[in-house]
């Protein structure tokens, strides 16, 4: 590993070895820091619940902070290699000190207090050690001595066996049930060696053992085995007379409490050590352990009263360090994984909401094709507790759902079954609150106002959190081209708001996409800042992606302005589309931030499966590709090319070439075939509005425009008489299906006055195709044309999740869908009158879903495919980041 590099981390040296893992020294290179790095075993990286349980303990550990415990800063995945970033501690440990024989009692003193001091600091917390040794407590050289390694014990099973070597055995570790035994075995308690359940009077039974080794310059418990010595913890007496004649009496007795193997009659707290102590050594007398009488015992009642306290107020505010803002000192930066539930991953494009305090994480997941009982793409609202081991799953939703938090963290907003709804967030029933075909994102007011986007092609709404009937807020501004305002936020005053304005023109390119602000009190708005992601604000900054980096900008709330300039803050943020506002992260006032992890996936591949979604053939390298079209004959694929500012290309799938087809990178998108593939017609944005195009296959002449729209609008099909090109047509109350003629050219609506999309006439001209969501979700319907009549839902209504871009099987014979990531196939008969069979999964594939991103080959035995990459198993789960703004202050 030396040499190696783990994300910003530069390994530049060896630390140790032992039973969780290499440790090793590397140099942290974005905050300019040395770090200490344990790579753990290759048994835990691979088992997922193991993964879970270390990190929930990672991120409890990493709120404890304390000068005499070990920071930890992360919990990292690079590569399939999974490591803990800790605080790098110089010196030696205290079984390298033991070696050159007894340490003066003086200097036990002073160890031995802050030793106590650590360990009172984490009991307090409810956080025990378990494996408390010497080889996990250094000394530095100015004499502070740092606990290593607190709590990891309790998180991984060693399952290698036991080994010779009693002061670096392997750490025997589990869960705290009865029956498992934790430890290293010369530092074990006897409850521990016994395989009963141990609580914290375990820590100080090692704590003992350490005070003893320190003073003698010996182990207490050395067996030849580890057999022998675990015997030794249960039954050898304890050779007092080794330790030194010039130990004070109040040390030995107090050594005397520690080594009791009754439990209930050994030092009950770590805290009491540490007040004893410190009395012995400012010389308040050698019987300091015992319980003074008269004014002394006043005293120290009072003393221990006090410190006490003083627990109480250190755990509370220990335990919200990391999570909640603080006018202390900055606590360090502390980053972990969360991952998606058992059998569930994270829903893509679905942001994650923090919670006000910090303490909780919603966001959907989706269930995997693997999941027992839970059908394949079903989608649910989830909640991470942090201090809690497993996730609650909340509310079941037919779509990403959009969670959001009411201001007190009781209430969680959210979009399902064509409503804006909210359920409290200990559990409870789905209360709906009024009509959101189509949400993207809401915000929640301390007077109890909602603010939302209802609709695909609207301006914002208002509601009140109880329900009733939702009021415009903004309205579309035509002559900035908008298509959709989303994602609004309420600033801290609770009356102005940031929202994102979605433009039809490319993102890059246009003016308008961005953050605007809005108020309550007043129908104008103001451009903020040209973005590609929604905004979120939080501790005096606005954050938004910059491709896949997240920034934090400093901004004025009060005063409605930068103060700065922008700082990057996290790094691999996704955020869907880029020109619809996404962004996959959250975050509040506590300090967290949640994200998921992996660049933006634009990557995709075009591949030949067979029904059974068997691999045939890969198509082409791993390229940008968008709506990839099969031509009739079945011999060339158009598609877009490009993230953010795309051409047509042609592949000619017999001679293994592509062709550039468009060259001014104009976010050309949506091609479409010619009944005999002799042309090509596309959507352009080469103009402030979206255009039509038509161009010879050829390549030779300039494309022709036929028509040109101030809104959305993506081609679906092109008839077979060489008439009609379909396409959706965005409007603010949905989707509307268009019609053009090619002849006159003149275009007309077709389907309107509510959401349909994606329309595809059968090969023979007598059936369309379409979606709607004209049931509640979107489903996939036919009707006659172009007289309409007959109207049937084909695609499976029972099935969860909603249905979309129907294609035809060239002979008319079949009709395909996706549902999710579901590839459906229902036999048809479309003649003199139509009818359909039951409609079956054909197979699973990650494609983007934001685009009919499947053809079907003439027999339709093979499916063309543009699919997502393999997920990126070093980048599972979402990161944690807690106390952010520290990260830019470094």
């Amino acid at each position: 590993m030396i040499g190696k590099r783990l994300a910003h981390y530069e390994i530049t040296g060896s630390i140790g070895k032992g039973g969780m893992g290499e440790v090793y020294r590397a140099r942290d290179t974005t905050l300019g820091r040395d770090v200490a790095i344990k790579v753990l075993p290759a048994a835990m990286s691979g088992d997922p619940e193991r993964l879970a349980r270390f990190d929930r303990e990672a991120r409890t550990l990493a709120t404890l902070q304390h000068p005499n415990i070990a920071s930890i800063y992360g919990f990292e995945s690079v590569d399939h290699v999974r490591f803990l970033v800790m605080e790098l501690v110089e010196g030696e440990d205290l079984s390298q000190r033991r070696l050159s024989g007894p340490i003066p009692v003086d200097e036990v003193l002073d160890l031995s207090i802050q030793l106590a001091e650590g360990l009172a600091a984490a009991h307090a917390l409810g956080i025990t050690h378990r494996d408390l040794k010497p080889a996990n407590i250094k000394v530095t050289s100015e004499g502070k001595l740092k606990i290593l390694d607190f709590g990891l014990a309790r998180t991984y099973m060693d399952e290698q066996g036991s080994g010779t070597d009693l002061q670096h055995s392997p750490t025997l570790t589990g869960m705290t049930q009865a029956g498992v035994i934790l430890g290293t075995a010369a530092y074990m308690s006897p409850e521990q060696a016994r395989g009963k359940r141990a609580d914290h009077r375990a820590d100080i039974w090692a704590y003992g053992v350490v005070l003893f080794e320190m003073l003698t310059g010996k182990r207490l418990f050395d067996g030849e085995t580890v057999s022998d010595t675990l015997a030794g913890v249960l039954r050898a007496d304890v050779p007092w007379d080794a330790v030194p004649h010039n130990t004070p009496k109040g040390l030995r007795r107090l050594m005397t409490r520690c080594l009791e193997r009754d439990v209930s009659r050994r030092l009950q707290a770590i805290a009491e050590a540490r007040i004893a102590l410190e009395d012995l050594k400012a010389g308040r007398g050698d019987e300091s352990v015992r319980q003074p009488a008269g004014r002394g015992a006043s005293r120290l009642r009072r003393e221990r009263l006090a410190w006490m306290l003083g627990v109480v107020v250190l755990g509370a505010a220990v335990a919200a360090l990391g999570l909640r803002r603080t006018d202390g000192p900055i606590q360090p930066v502390v980053q972990s994984t969360l991952l998606p539930p058992s059998g569930w991953d994270f829903a893509p494009a679905s942001p994650f909401a923090v919670n006000p305090d910090g303490s909780q994480v919603a966001y959907v997941a989706i269930a995997r094709p693997d999941h027992e009982s839970i059908a394949a793409g079903s989608k649910s609202i989830w909640i991470s507790d942090l201090a809690l081991p497993e996730p609650r799953r909340l509310a079941d939703t037919d779509g990403d759902a959009y969670p959001f938090w009411s201001p007190d963290g009781r209430w969680l907003g959210f979009f399902a079954n064509g409503k804006l709804n909210k359920v409290d967030a200990r559990g409870g029933p789905v209360i709906p609150l009024c009509d959101a075909t189509d949400g993207r994102g809401g915000t929640w007011n301390a007077a109890g106002i909602i603010l939302f986007q209802r609709a695909w092609s609207e301006g914002l709404m208002k509601v009140s959190a109880a329900g009733g009937t939702s009021e415009p807020l903004t309205t579309l501004n035509k002559d900035r081209i908008d298509v959709a305002h989303r994602w609004p936020i309420f600033l801290p005053d609770g009356r102005h708001f940031l929202f994102y304005v979605v433009s039809t023109t490319n993102p890059n390119l246009s003016e308008f996409s961005g953050i605007y602000i809005g108020s309550l009190d007043s129908k104008d708005v103001r451009f903020l800042l040209k973005t590609e992601s929604r905004a979120l604000y939080a501790r005096q900054h606005l954050l938004y992606r910059a491709g896949s980096t997240l920034m934090a900008h400093p901004f004025d709330a009060s005063k409605l302005q930068f103060t700065g300039d922008a700082t990057p803050l996290a790094v691999d943020v996704p955020g869907g589309a880029v020109s619809w506002g996404g962004a996959e992260f959250g975050t509040s006032e506590s300090g967290l931030l949640a994200h998921l992890r992996g660049a933006e996936a634009t990557s995709t591949l075009l591949r030949w499966r067979d029904r059974d979604g068997e691999v045939q053939e890969i198509v082409s390298a791993p390229g940008n590709y968008a709506e990839p079209r099969l031509s009739h004959d079945g011999t060339r694929i158009a598609a877009a090319v490009g993230r953010d500012a795309g051409d047509i290309w042609i592949y000619d799938l017999q001679r293994d070439v592509r062709t550039r087809f468009t060259f001014d990178l104009a976010d050309e998108r949506t091609p479409v075939w010619s009944a005999d593939d002799g042309q090509l017609a596309f959507v352009s944005g080469r103009s402030s509005n979206r255009e039509i195009y038509v161009r010879p296959t050829s390549g030779q002449g300039d494309p022709r425009l036929l028509f040109s729209a101030d809104t959305q609008i993506e081609l679906t099909d092109w008839s077979r008489d060489g008439r009609s090109i379909f396409f959706n047509r965005l409007n603010p109350q949905g989707s509307e299906v268009w019609t053009l003629d090619v002849q006159k050219p003149e275009a007309a609506p077709l389907l309107t006055g509510g959401w349909f999309e994606d329309a595809r006439l059968s090969p023979d001209g007598k059936w369309l195709a379409f979606t709607s969501g004209e049931s509640g979700k979107a489903e996939i319907y036919v009707q006659s044309f172009p007289a309409a009549g007959g109207r049937s839902i084909v695609s499976s209504d029972a099935a969860p999740g909603n249905a979309a871009f129907p294609t035809w099987r060239p002979d008319g014979r079949e009709l395909f869908y996706l549902r999710g990531s579901e590839i459906f196939a229902v036999p048809v008969t479309a003649d003199a009158s139509f009818s359909f069979g039951t409609p079956k999964v054909l197979f699973r594939v990650s494609v983007t879903v934001n685009s009919p991103d499947y053809s079907v080959s003439a027999d339709g035995q093979r499916i063309l495919t543009n699919e997502l990459p393999p997920a990126d198993q070093s980048k599972i789960g979402a990161r944690l980041i807690q106390n952010w703004p520290r990260v830019l202050t470094q």
